[in-house]
C-alpha cells in the first residue's frame, strides 16, 4: 500500500466522521490532503504524477460543480473527492473514483431504505434522468434525502486499498 493511499484513507476517515457528526467537511482537511498529495506525488512518482493528479482534481471539480448545482452532492464532498483522487493520481485515482461512485450508489440505496424513502428516491431519480435523455435541463429533486457522502468516499478508499493489496487493477 502506498503512502498516498494511506493518506487518502486517513483523510477520508476523518472527513466521514466530520460529515456524519456535523454534515460538513473542513476545508483545512481538504487543503491538507491536497498539499500532502502534491508533495507525495512529487517525491515518490515525479512531476508527471503531480500534473496528472492536478488534472484529475480539476476534472472532478468541474463535474462535481455540475452535480452540486443540481443539489446532488455537497460542496465539501466534491472537494474531498477531488483532493483524494488527485492524491492517488492515475490510475489509482480513477479506480478510486469508480469505486466511490459504486459505493455511493449502494450506500444511498441502503440509506434510503433505512429512512423509508426508497420509493421517493427512485421517483426523484426518474424525474431527473428522463429530461436529460430528452436534452432538457432536469428539475431539481423534491424533498431529497441528504446522505453524508464522505462515508462513500471512505468506502471507495477502502475498496481501492483492498484492490491494491490484492494486486488487482481496473485500469491499465
Amino acid at each position: 500500500m502506498t503512502l498516498q493511499l494511506v493518506t487518502v484513507l486517513a483523510a477520508s476517515l476523518i472527513g466521514a466522521a466530520c460529515d456524519i457528526r456535523t454534515r460538513r467537511i473542513p476545508n483545512a482537511l481538504v487543503f491538507a490532503l491536497l498539499l500532502c498529495g502534491v508533495i507525495e506525488n512529487a517525491v515518490f512518482s515525479g512531476w508527471s504524477a503531480v500534473f496528472t493528479g492536478l488534472a484529475l482534481v480539476a476534472a472532478v471539480l468541474v463535474v462535481g460543480a455540475i452535480a452540486f448545482s443540481f443539489k446532488l452532492i455537497g460542496g465539501g464532498d466534491i472537494k474531498l473527492l477531488a483532493a483524494a483522487a488527485g492524491t492517488l493520481s492515475y490510475p489509482a485515482g480513477t479506480t478510486f473514483l469508480l469505486l466511490t461512485l459504486l459505493s455511493g450508489g449502494l450506500l444511498a440505496i441502503a440509506y434510503a431504505t433505512c429512512k423509508g424513502r426508497l420509493q421517493a428516491t427512485f421517483a426523484n431519480m426518474h424525474a431527473m434522468t428522463l429530461p436529460l435523455f430528452a436534452g432538457v435541463a432536469p428539475a431539481r429533486p423534491q424533498g431529497s434525502l441528504a446522505m453524508p457522502y464522505a462515508v462513500a468516499i471512505f468506502s471507495g478508499a477502502l475498496c481501492t486499498a483492498a484492490m491494491s493489496a490484492a494486486h488487482l487493477r481496473l485500469l491499465p
